[in-house]
């Protein structure tokens, strides 16, 4: 799929979703900069979120949160 793709997609399937920088119930990754203020979530293993950021054409993931607890649902 395109990240054009993607977008379109629900939030809850192929989708992703936004969140802030400040939602996050863990410690940041210091080598994450001033200018990345959202991260993206995308799911697996049915709901699960993973969360990460965008850099061009990836994706790199910083947490899979499989017990919800990385920020609030």
């Amino acid at each position: 799929m395109t990240w054009r793709d993607i977008k379109t997609c629900d939030r809850h399937g192929l989708g992703t979703e936004k969140i802030s920088k400040s939602s996050i119930d863990a410690p940041i990754p210091r080598f994450i900069t001033e200018d990345v203020s959202d991260f993206l979530v995308f799911r697996y293993n049915g709901m699960n979120p993973m969360v990460g950021y965008r850099q061009r054409d990836v994706f790199f993931v910083l947490w899979f949160d499989h017990d919800f607890t990385l920020y609030n649902h």
